[in-house]
């Protein structure tokens, strides 16, 4: 087995032993609308969150969207599956057969420059209680939603992302914190 191959593997088994894997199969499960990556499959979304990002690309991916990645950054690697084409003798009809998966080198947003991208545009509500969640040491961001969520809390991350202007997903999102705070090992603890 290819050794970047390994690499992909054996760190989505440290994530299940280091207990990671809850939040990032959620983020996962509800990718950001309208990105390259949401077109992938789950694990490989799963690998992108795993890796600290809702947005990965590929070079090219990159460079049409007028942004670079920065010098010196580090690929993650996601599994392409691979596909030749064959003719069944039985039935004369060209199929295409899974040959093997091959590792492919993707940046995070977080390791490119250039031109904004519509997401990164998002401004963030005047919301009561931000302040608090800063001093908290919980980062409060916007991020476009879905029709699925509105909003999320990440205690691996400490961070609150609001996909609305409304109060109440801001409140319900900083309870989440409290849980956290309150019962950090209690098994229906969000992410």
């Amino acid at each position: 087995m290819n050794d970047k191959i390994k690499n992909v593997l054996n760190t989505i088994l440290e994530k299940f032993e280091s207990g990671d894997i809850p939040e990032a199969v959620a983020m996962a499960s509800f990718p950001i609308p309208n990105l390259p990556s949401t077109k992938w499959s789950f694990f490989n979304r799963t690998i992108m969150f795993l890796s600290g990002t809702c947005d990965a690309r590929g070079f090219r991916q990159w460079r049409s969207a007028k942004r670079h990645i920065q010098k010196g950054s580090k690929a993650i690697h996601i599994l392409v599956p691979c596909f030749k084409k064959e003719t069944d003798e039985d039935t004369n009809q060209e199929k295409e057969i899974l040959t093997f998966f091959k590792a492919m080198p993707v940046f995070r947003v977080e390791d490119t420059d250039g031109e904004k991208l519509d997401y990164q545009n998002i401004k963030l509500p005047n919301l009561p209680l931000v302040e608090k969640a800063k001093q908290w040491g919980i980062s409060v961001k916007a991020i476009p939603g879905n029709y699925r969520y509105h909003g999320y809390y990440s205690s691996q991350r400490k961070q609150i992302a609001i996909a609305t202007p409304e109060e109440s997903v801001f409140f319900h999102e900083i309870a989440h914190y409290a849980e956290f705070q309150i019962m950090p090992n209690h098994c229906w603890q969000r992410w």
